[in-house]
């Protein structure tokens, strides 16, 4: 019966490019009775190997960076060859911007190290019977931070902008001319301090704005 049971379990990969913050995850995962803790990966060429190997359900948990790949390549690799893998992203307060963009690329679920040890256990409870859950405290800074400089559809844009879209899929995407996103760039870039795409980007992905 134990057999069986472990069998069926969520197997868990935990992927960060330092192995001290797998550990660490690692151990909290490994306390929990509803899923099973897999090996760890700190690059995405690692990761696709495991995963490779996987043959039950699995859920990664996944740093915003890894030794070979940032936060975006990474959910689009996951995505593209592993469609039924679950994902977890996880980052530390001062990277909230990753946040943003693991859900706008289809992460089923965040945390904030900061909340790990209470938020991490619900997220995968929710996970294993099918539903994805973003803590509320999160979901609050995503639609009411007042402090942020800019408004919902800028992060839109710039979201669209980590993706790897150009204006005319952008336009496309928002129902937009391509006149009114260049609009929006322009006060993008003005209001990030940069003066090119890349810019913003880099900006944007590391939260420093």
């Amino acid at each position: 019966m134990t057999e069986d049971k472990t069998r069926t379990l969520s197997r868990v990969i935990v992927a960060d490019r330092q192995v001290i913050v797998c550990q660490g995850i690692g151990s909290l995962v490994d306390q929990m009775e509803e899923v099973a803790l897999g090996p760890f990966a700190t690059d995405l060429k690692t990761l696709r190997r495991l995963l490779g190997q996987e043959s039950g359900p699995v859920i990664v948990i996944l740093g915003v960076r890894l030794a070979d790949a940032d936060l975006a390549t990474s959910l689009k690799a996951l995505h593209k060859d592993f469609p039924h893998v679950l994902v977890v992203v996880v980052a530390e307060e001062s990277e909230f911007a990753f946040i943003r963009a693991a859900i706008k690329s289809g992460a089923n679920s965040v945390c904030m190290m900061g909340q790990i040890l209470e938020s991490l256990p619900r997220i995968l409870g929710k996970l294993v019977v099918g539903h994805s859950l973003v803590p509320t405290d999160i979901l609050r800074r995503l639609t009411n931070d007042t402090s942020d400089a800019l408004s919902r559809r800028e992060h839109e844009i710039l979201g669209l902008l980590v993706d790897g879209l150009t204006n005319f899929q952008i336009s496309a995407r928002l129902g937009l001319s391509e006149n009114t996103v260049k609009y929006y760039l322009k006060a993008i870039y003005q209001k990030l301090g940069v003066n090119s795409r890349g810019g913003a980007i880099a900006k944007y992905v590391a939260g420093t704005y």
